[in-house]
């Protein structure tokens, strides 16, 4: 008969005893471990399901000094690389026998420093982490974190120790940017969305994330390469992927000598690409050119097709947990300096995906009115 709710919590010994069996038998019928003949785990779980006996796999896992949870703590949820990105690591975690408990940041370091305490009070084997900065990280250095392994996802911090899964950004910049030079074009801009600043502007701000800055680095790497000049009003970095990014692209289309194609850095820079271009009346790979990292959901869809560097994302999210894993089940970090033992960085290639978004250059680009 199930508990009413009365009653004193049951045990392993009440199940035992409604079986017929010893405590240590229940305990291997309904843990899966150890030799049980199948006819008694049967037996076992009928008990224990007529009982309404449910295991505390928390203590469990606590008394084996494992919870086998971990923390994911991400940074943007929404955006559909990041919603991939969760989906993946939580779907590996599962078949490597690990439950995900997921924290949302939204490019915030003190909800990401909350988030890294709660981690660490629930007791979790190890977290995954997209960091949001790259400065004031004292929360995961090796003395916070106090033994727990850690792998960060997509971004990198050169200031700590930490193995991460990333791709290689640079080279997807300068890949977009060869695609735009094979179709004619010369005078191309940049668009960055970042959330380390406000409003717009076309000064690099100190302190952005990897992917930012090496996405940055790649497309002027590859402009000086080709010999290829930035004008000074043709690079724009936007507080959000809202009317800020959108001020960033009417900025680029607005100047003296306008590109005839823009990169942007991720998807959010894509919508704003498409919002102004609507709102002036432009074809998007007719009157200007445009590439965005990170493939989502309705860029194949769309007329035209965006062309994207794609962002192997759930490759990533996967390789993550791999990395994760392998750090607690092989004892990787010593208890008696905090310190991990230095496990392989991975960078993935990204892919250019070539839709529709990018056309010839024609000789002059058509920047539009705003319609009214």
């Amino acid at each position: 008969m199930k508990q009413s709710g009365n009653e004193a919590p049951l045990t392993i010994r009440d199940v035992a005893l409604h079986a017929g069996v010893s405590r240590a038998t229940a305990s291997r019928a309904l843990s899966d471990y150890g030799v049980v003949n199948s006819e008694t785990r049967d037996k076992v779980r009928r008990s224990a399901e007529t009982l309404g006996y449910v295991p505390n796999v928390l203590a469990r896992s606590m008394r084996a000094g494992k919870t086998q949870t971990i923390g994911l703590i991400i940074t943007e949820v929404g955006l559909s690389v990041f919603d991939l990105a969760m989906r993946a690591v939580i779907e590996a975690a599962h078949r490597k026998g690990y439950q995900v408990l997921v924290s949302n940041t939204n490019e915030d370091l003190s909800a990401e420093r909350d988030s890294m305490r709660v981690m660490l009070e629930k007791q979790v084997d190890g977290v995954i982490l997209v960091p949001s900065a790259v400065h004031d990280l004292r929360f995961i250095s090796p003395d916070a974190l106090k033994g727990k392994p850690v792998t960060l996802l997509d971004r990198t911090l050169d200031s700590l120790d930490l193995p991460s899964i990333s791709a290689d950004n640079r080279a997807g910049a300068r890949d977009a940017l060869d695609h735009f030079r094979a179709r004619g074009h010369t005078r191309i801009g940049l668009v960055v969305v970042t959330a380390n600043i406000h409003g717009q502007t076309s000064v690099r701000p100190d302190g952005l994330v990897s992917t930012l800055h090496d996405r940055t680095e790649g497309y002027l790497e590859g402009m000086a390469a080709a010999g290829l000049p930035v004008g000074d009003d043709w690079v724009w970095f936007a507080a959000d992927g809202g009317e800020t990014a959108r001020q960033a692209v009417r900025s680029i289309l607005d100047s003296a000598n306008p590109p005839t194609a823009i990169l942007g850095s991720n998807a959010n820079v894509s919508l704003a690409m498409l919002s102004v271009a609507k709102e002036r009346g432009l074809t998007v790979g007719v009157d200007i050119s445009y590439i965005g990292f990170d493939d989502a959901p309705l860029a194949p869809v769309l007329t035209p097709g965006l062309t994207v560097v794609d962002l192997p994302i759930e490759a990533m999210a996967e390789a993550a947990v791999e990395n994760l894993v392998a750090q607690i089940a092989s004892d990787a970090v010593h208890a008696d300096t905090g310190s991990a033992t230095a496990l392989r960085s991975v960078v993935l290639p990204m892919k250019l995906v070539v839709r529709g978004s990018v056309g010839p250059v024609s000789g002059t680009v058509a920047t539009g009115t705003a319609t009214t």
